[in-house]
């Protein structure tokens, strides 16, 4: 893959592509089902589940879909050793600086009126949004190789390795320059070759007669689709899609936890324990032997992104969470100081341990609502970028 090619994070209708579709259906709550994907045995572990490096360099493309800058929406990730996500960012205005206010200009014969000035680069907000106490050792996944001064950032993190996806402005000194900076750091990067061209995320495909009919209103965004490039872009993710988008990319039953500045601080998914093979328990969903289904064994999302936090503790947070927790997650939801629940679906709302779990929600006094926010397909498109337009940088640099 040459090092300029094309790359998007984008809104889709009715668009058919390669995808991993999320769907709810079986008495696990969820299938998923990935296209062009051989479909395994339900007594055997998925194996088509997306590697890590794939899957944070989605996390950084989705999170792209937050900016609201009308030409160049980039996002950053940042993983420790351990495969947690503890920084997040994307290209934007400082902190209480409006972007209402302040220019989205690319070009100006005065530099006052360009963006060039102002927004902060998603590697800089990545670092700067961390969820832990330092990022030493730390990878960072980003869409566009870092400027010099995203570099110094970097370098002064203490992050060791940079994985980017396109090195189109290799021949500008700001590109130049980083690569001088982080090679006499010894700091490794290198560039990301996808496996798969696209990841599909499509809320609306299943469930909908449990949704209201505003959260079933299949949006359709088009990066096509005309805009002034001189104002901000206004049909940039709400939090509340990019969260639940989040969680649904984590595959499987899913969960993410955000704090009161709307910041990730855990992510799960269902899986086995820790240290514990899951190539020798079973992942079988019937048996007259319990001992011989998965049930015994997995951890289910929420347990896993409570137990994954990247801060001190999870109080005062909002989990999101595809399926309404049973009983057992909801007790570690109460223990851990989460008071809000978010959730996809509550298929479930008559079994004992759905209505367990709201008896103790409720007497803990934690909210749940289910999602409401419209339903849009979310396609992440590693070959959709006109890198001619996408950019962090002034046209000088």
């Amino acid at each position: 893959m040459q090092a300029d090619s094309s790359s998007e994070t984008k809104f889709a209708g009715q668009t058919q592509t390669a995808k991993a579709m999320a769907k709810f259906g079986d008495d696990d709550g969820i299938s998923d089902t990935f296209a062009n994907m051989a479909v395994g045995e339900c007594d055997s572990k998925r194996t088509s589940y997306i590697p890590w490096d794939e899957y944070f360099m989605a996390v950084s493309f989705l999170t792209a879909m937050r900016s609201k800058d009308p030409c160049s929406q980039v996002g950053a990730c940042i993983v420790n050793n351990e495969k947690k996500i503890v920084g997040i960012g994307y290209n934007g205005m400082p902190r209480d600086c409006s972007d209402d206010i302040l220019p989205w200009n690319k070009e100006s014969e005065d530099p006052l009126c360009t963006k060039y000035m102002y927004v902060c680069h998603a590697e800089m907000n990545a670092i700067m949004n961390k969820n832990s106490s330092d990022l030493s050792d730390c990878t960072i996944y980003v869409a566009l190789f870092p400027c010099n001064e995203c570099a110094k950032l970097i370098i002064q993190a203490g992050i060791r390795e940079v994985i980017f996806f396109s090195d189109k402005h290799s021949q500008k000194p700001v590109t130049i320059a980083s690569k001088r900076l982080l090679d006499m750091a010894e700091i490794l990067y290198r560039q990301y070759v996808p496996t798969q061209k696209t990841i599909k995320i499509d809320f609306g495909v299943t469930y909908q007669a449990e949704q209201s009919d505003a959260s079933n209103q299949n949006g359709s965004i088009s990066p096509a689709t005309p805009r002034d490039i001189n104002k901000k872009r206004d049909d940039y993710l709400a939090w509340g899609e990019y969260f639940m988008a989040m969680a649904f990319l984590s595959a499987l039953r899913r969960a993410c936890i955000v704090n009161s500045e709307s910041k990730i601080v855990g992510i799960g998914y269902n899986g086995m324990p820790r240290g514990c093979s899951d190539d020798k328990l079973p992942w079988g969903k019937s048996s007259f032997d319990p001992l011989k289904t998965k049930y015994m064994y997995v951890c289910h999302a929420e347990v896993n992104a409570i137990m994954n936090k990247n801060c001190a503790d999870v109080a005062g947070c909002t989990i999101y969470v595809a399926l309404f927790p049973c009983n057992e997650c909801a007790k570690v939801i109460i223990q851990s100081g989460i008071k809000k629940v978010i959730y996809f679906s509550d298929k479930y709302k008559g079994k004992p341990s759905t209505i367990a779990s709201k008896k103790m929600l409720d007497l803990a006094k934690i909210t749940y609502c289910q999602y409401n926010l419209p339903c849009r397909k979310v396609i992440i498109d590693f070959e959709a970028i006109d890198w001619n337009i996408a950019s962090q940088l002034p046209p000088s640099s």
